[in-house]
């Protein structure tokens, strides 16, 4: 592990160790060695785990303690019933509504004064107020209707009642509305119609025609953008698998590269022509593929392609060309230039052209390996990252859960 991985890794260990004294400092709760605190008015019961040492009677006793939340007095509640009335009356009408004349639905809360009064509701006139405080225009007379409201108000062990009345008036309905309205009661009817097999929809309310059609679902559009969007993205996948593909195809010419350098200089330095070379190599990996002795490696299977080519009557430098082209990396285009000049002049100084290369390709070699080890570490490091959060996680929560948050 280089330094950067060591600096990296006690920087991770620094901060666990961090968070975990932060835990543990503010999940204390014991003050001068015999006090606790409680929660506020209106809030749990907290459990303490505590160690306990009487004498020599108990050493190290683990002790839970139940501590009560701060119990709330009969003269605080009713400050706090005084609270929530004002804020019932500030908040159940419509804004711009009186309790002499009120039309839309009004508003109900479970909580007041700030959670710590608790609210029941109920109507006396159910039929014209429903749970949800909404109006039932249908039921609402035209010269309005009383509508008596009792909450029950709870504040710790304190209860108290609280009535009021409201006059409740039928709410002007627009044409829309009212149209809607009795179109609702005519289907309404219909429906209530017994013996009958169909369900016939009016051609005519309050004067107007209507015409019913079937509500189209387009289902031919909606499969048609369901198929474009999965085409496409079954297009991108191609193309990303190809591309990662071709990266990996790339990576493994690149590291073997060097080998083929060398086994060129090998053959060549014992006497061997390029060509009979050429064709003892892609041999060799065709005989060894067969016998499922080396897996398929993407540059043996190029220049066995050339011998081929050479084979079947194709200059040898067309061969070459071809095979640096469809490799699409400078090294080996460098490489076949070599190659082409030893075609050209001989092979005198070719081994030692040869050897040069190799020499920079085991270095170039060095540094693909270094640069992939690299990629890979900057691969582990989303998961190191969620393997942090985990962490944090297991440290945290427990500390959170003493808080009784």
């Amino acid at each position: 592990m280089d330094r950067k991985r060591w600096i990296e890794a006690v920087i991770v260990c620094v901060i666990l160790l961090l968070l975990a004294a932060y835990a543990e400092s503010s999940g204390n709760k014991l003050q001068d060695n015999h006090v606790l605190a409680r929660e506020k008015e209106g809030g749990r019961d907290q459990s303490v785990e505590l160690l306990l040492d009487a004498g020599d009677v108990l050493q190290d006793y683990e002790y839970q303690v139940t501590i009560p939340a701060t119990g709330i007095t009969g003269q605080q509640a009713k400050e706090y019933f005084a609270q929530a009335k004002k804020e019932i009356d500030q908040s159940f009408y419509e804004a711009g509504e009186k309790p002499e004349h009120v039309t839309a639905a009004v508003h109900m809360q479970n909580s007041y004064a700030g959670g710590l009064v608790k609210a029941e509701w109920s109507f006396d006139r159910s039929d014209i107020v429903d749970v949800n405080g909404n109006m039932t225009d249908e039921e609402i007379p035209g010269n309005g209707v009383s509508v008596q409201a009792c909450v029950t108000l709870r504040c710790g062990e304190e209860r108290e009642e609280y009535v009021f009345s409201f006059m409740v008036y039928p709410r002007s309905l627009t044409d829309r509305e009212q149209f809607l309205l009795d179109l609702q009661k005519a289907l309404a009817e219909e429906g209530e119609k017994k013996g009958t097999s169909s369900f016939v929809l009016p051609e005519r309310l309050d004067g107007i025609k209507l015409q019913w059609r079937q509500k189209k679902e387009h289902m031919v559009i909606k499969v048609l953008f369901f198929e474009i969007v999965v085409l496409i993205l079954l297009r991108l996948a191609m193309l990303e698998r190809r591309r990662i593909e071709e990266k990996k195809r790339k990576e493994q010419m690149e590291l073997d590269y060097s080998e083929v350098v060398n086994k060129l200089l090998i053959l060549l330095g014992s006497g061997m022509s390029l060509k009979q070379s050429w064709n003892r190599i892609s041999t060799q990996y065709l005989d060894k593929r067969k016998k499922k002795r080396t897996q398929k490696r993407a540059v043996y299977e190029e220049m066995l392609t050339a011998n081929y080519e050479i084979c079947d009557g194709e200059s040898e430098r067309l061969a070459y060309e071809k095979f640096g082209e469809r490799t699409g990396l400078g090294s080996y285009q460098r490489l076949v230039r070599i190659l082409l000049q030893n075609l050209q002049t001989g092979s005198r100084g070719l081994c030692a052209l040869l050897g040069q290369e190799a020499s920079d390709a085991l270095e170039e070699r060095k540094a693909l390996a270094k640069k992939m080890g690299e990629e890979a570490g900057t691969k582990m490091l989303l998961p190191l990252i969620l393997m942090l959060g985990i962490v944090i996680a297991i440290i945290m929560v427990p500390a959170m859960l003493s808080f009784n948050v």
